[in-house]
């Protein structure tokens, strides 16, 4: 077995450890690029009726085609849930930022059932066959996190660390290892 074991002895490299601490208590630089980046997503989300998100929405029932007289598309009538999402200065916009968190959503009650379906649509992207029974909304996923994003996500953190670490030198960290 080898073992290893060692000290540093230098003022300088303590120092920028404690300044690396405190700079990596505060990621809200990174939370707001990602709060950004999320707003990207849900207008894409919406421009490609889900499709974006790697599931294409249920088309409209014809009752809520002919409801609408053709306007609007799918899950845009008012475009009031579409900019909850999209436009952080919609008053029901939700972007709360910390130092270590980013909360985002919508203030709006019906975006729930969207995201998960209702009635005999919980869960399901596309309405049963019929005779169906009772109400229901199928699944239009708003907010689908994929791999890429999550991946771009933590690229946003990463740099932000790699841009405010401080870099030791062989002669910062001291002879004695």
């Amino acid at each position: 077995m080898i073992a290893l074991s060692g000290s540093i002895n230098s003022e300088s490299v303590e120092n920028s450890l404690q300044l690396l601490q405190v700079q990596l208590s505060d990621l809200s630089p990174s939370m707001a690029l990602i709060a950004e980046d999320i707003r990207e997503m849900e207008a894409e989300q919406f421009a490609s009726a889900g499709a974006a998100g790697g599931t294409p929405w249920a088309a409209l029932a014809p009752s809520t085609v002919k409801r609408k007289h053709g306007a609007g598309g799918i899950l845009v009538s008012s475009g009031v849930l579409r900019d909850s999402l999209t436009d952080p200065e919609s008053p029901d916009h939700v972007d709360a930022i910390d130092q270590l968190s980013l909360e985002f959503g919508t203030r709006l009650p019906y975006a729930r059932f969207q995201q998960t379906g209702a009635g005999w649509g919980f869960g399901r992207a596309w309405p049963p066959p019929a005779p169906r029974h009772g109400h229901g909304v199928p699944m239009r996923p708003l907010l689908v996190l994929t791999a890429d994003r999550q991946d771009r996500w933590v690229g946003f953190v990463a740099r932000q660390i790699e841009s405010q670490a401080p870099l030791l030198s062989v002669t910062e960290l001291g002879t004695q290892v």
